[in-house]
């Protein structure tokens, strides 16, 4: 259930360089963090905030090697200018869409804009991350807040950065990287004093995509979100309720149900038109058999797409359960006439009339007379005889359909006496089924 849509960023990723000089550049880096490594060890170079200015700035220098010339969206034309090296390969999907394979990097292209990246070989690990714990220290040692000012301009590009890099691992599926970058993301925020709710959310979801492997990942997912809301995620109109809709499933996941219910009905409050919270009180009661709570939003769900034959179809089950035979019939009959070819309605009003043939029948059983049982039975008879075009029109569409054919036997020998053109639907049905 999963419908949360995440634009990826078009920020510019800075820097300029080319694949072919990356090698010569990781050396330099590598090289240099080496003599930053021994500078961090001596005494008086050790306690300097340049030291560790220094070293984020080398850390920083390390994320962008590969990617620093990139942006979002930019065209293969453009690409193929910049990087200056010819790809060692190209390879074109059934759709279309292209991958560009460097020495370092992959790029991947969608409708000949690129997409996402992943890179091969990068100049050391967790840069940003190292980054980040290079000007805290700085930040630390750095008394009067000299440095300040270039610090937070530090955290602000590092935060940009982790939003590009979260974008693109959502888009390359690498839901465990993206979660840890949002907590990057969060972390950086926090040091910037700067409450980024969506970022919560961001985790959240993350965790949430991982659940199906790891159910663990349930309550991250609830957590997350919960924090997110305590600290005032805004949804937007295209997406308000979203975070309610994910919250319930987590908790269905969960087992705690009750908690679920709380979440759906909240989120329905606050946002009566998104038809996903909707739809989900509709199956939470249905599921229960809490046919009037059903019928309360089945109803609104009704007059928001009178058009829907699935919702009509609901519809016509819940008034079935709650005994409003013709209701139903005619909810299964609107179904039937937006879609001829929709099994469920047909078969079903097959089935309405069979069961109240069944239930006139045990009233007749129940006669005290043989004229009230005569009355009945025969009302009993007309009943079974509507039932039969519904549930030959249910087999025109699955003709396969066993069950079907195994009523419609039992139908046809039940009536042939009355209506003697049933015996030979009664024979060549019985023939159909290999009896």
């Amino acid at each position: 259930m999963r419908y949360i849509t995440l634009s990826v960023a078009t920020v510019l990723l800075f820097g300029i360089n080319c694949f072919a000089q990356n090698e010569s550049k990781f050396k330099t880096l590598r090289d240099n963090l080496a003599k930053n490594d021994a500078a961090t060890q001596h005494p008086k170079k050790g306690i300097d905030p340049k030291t560790w200015m220094d070293r984020g700035k080398l850390f920083y220098d390390a994320y962008n090697v590969n990617i620093g010339v990139l942006r979002a969206g930019m065209m293969t034309t453009e690409a193929k200018l910049l990087l200056v090296k010819p790809p060692k390969q190209v390879t074109e999907s059934e759709d279309g869409n292209e991958v560009y394979e460097y020495s370092q990097i992959k790029l991947h292209f969608a409708n000949g804009g690129l997409r996402s990246w992943e890179e091969i070989k990068t100049a050391v690990d967790n840069p940003l991350g190292e980054a980040v714990k290079a000007y805290q220290k700085a930040a630390s040692l750095d008394e009067k807040g000299k440095n300040a000012k270039k610090i937070n301009e530090a955290y602000k590009m590092i935060s940009r950065d982790l939003e590009n890099k979260f974008f693109n691992e959502y888009s390359l599926a690498k839901y465990a990287d993206a979660y840890n970058t949002a907590l990057q993301r969060i972390e950086v925020n926090q040091l910037l004093n700067v409450t980024d709710t969506v970022y919560y959310f961001y985790a959240g979801f993350a965790a949430y995509m991982l659940s199906d492997s790891d159910s663990t990942r349930w309550q991250t997912a609830i957590d997350y979100f919960e924090k997110a809301i305590a600290l005032g995620y805004k949804e937007t109109e295209e997406t308000g309720g979203q975070i309610y809709d994910l919250l319930y499933n987590a908790c269905n996941n969960t087992g705690n149900e009750e908690q679920a219910l709380k979440y759906i009905q909240t989120g329905f409050e606050k946002f009566p038109n998104n038809e996903r919270l909707l739809y989900n009180l509709i199956n939470y009661y249905m599921a229960r058999g809490e046919n009037h709570k059903t019928m309360e939003y089945l109803e609104q769900a009704v007059a928001r797409n009178p058009k829907d034959e699935k919702l009509l179809f609901a519809q016509g089950r819940v008034l079935d359960d709650l005994g409003e035979k013709d209701k139903s019939l005619a909810a299964y009959d609107a179904a039937i006439a937006i879609d001829p070819t929709f099994f469920d309605p047909i078969y079903n009003s097959g089935v309405v009339y069979y069961n109240y043939a069944v239930k006139l029948m045990d009233e007749a059983n129940e006669a005290k007379t043989n004229a009230e049982f005569d009355r009945l039975k025969n009302l009993a008879d007309d009943e079974f005889a509507k039932a039969i075009p519904f549930l030959e029109r249910a087999l025109e569409v699955k003709p396969d359909e066993t069950n079907t054919m195994e009523i419609l036997k039992s139908l046809y020998l039940r009536l042939r006496v009355k209506y003697p053109e049933m015996e030979e639907k009664f024979n060549n049905m019985n023939e159909r089924l290999g009896h």
